[in-house]
């Protein structure tokens, strides 16, 4: 069973009571490796036998639930190769993603509210800052003439950095000209 499902895209069919069956040969295992001297070659066979069914169980488990999230998320699995365990597996992993997708999923895209800007003269280099509207400003060299959302360049000019310049009058006449005033 395990070669088959490591060589195979699809879920390999087991028995439904496949793990309640490999729970009881395990248990019997671990009867003989209590039972025998772990010193002499029947024991130590136990012993090793105990060992390869534990990392085979595990490598297949492994292997299937990888491919059962895959399936499923495809909406591709055959039930009738499944056992009890991963038909309630891949039940509530169904549903789960079915909430999952109906949930509404948080906009993390920037707003696009409209930032007041302040122009400012530059009393000393500015290295490039992040505006309060996540837009990247500068560099700025001193004398340098700028614009920039208000609560940073209240910020530089409460530093000494900058010194705000008032404007008067000026409208853009187009939308494409305020957002290009925008920009600057």
């Amino acid at each position: 069973m395990w070669k088959s499902e490591k060589t195979s895209e699809k879920t390999q069919p087991l028995p439904h009571d496949f793990y309640e069956r490999v729970q009881t040969y395990l248990k019997g295992l671990e009867e003989d490796s209590a039972a025998s001297d772990g010193h002499t070659i029947q024991g130590r066979i136990t012993l090793k036998e105990k060992e390869m069914t534990i990392r085979l169980l595990r490598e297949l488990k492994e292997a299937r639930l990888e491919k059962l999230l895959t399936l499923a998320d495809r909406g591709d699995i055959n039930a009738e190769d499944l056992t009890e365990e991963e038909k309630t597996f891949v039940k509530a992993f169904d549903k789960s993603l079915q909430v999952f997708q109906e949930r509404k999923q948080p906009d993390f895209s920037p707003p696009q509210e409209r930032v007041e800007l302040s122009v400012v003269r530059f009393l000393q280099d500015i290295p490039e800052i992040v505006g309060t509207d996540l837009k990247m400003y500068g560099p700025y060299k001193k004398e340098d003439v700028g614009s920039l959302p208000n609560q940073n360049a209240e910020a530089l000019i409460r530093q000494g950095a900058a010194k705000e310049i008032e404007v008067r009058n000026i409208r853009p006449t187009s939308p494409k000209q305020d957002a290009q005033l925008h920009q600057q």
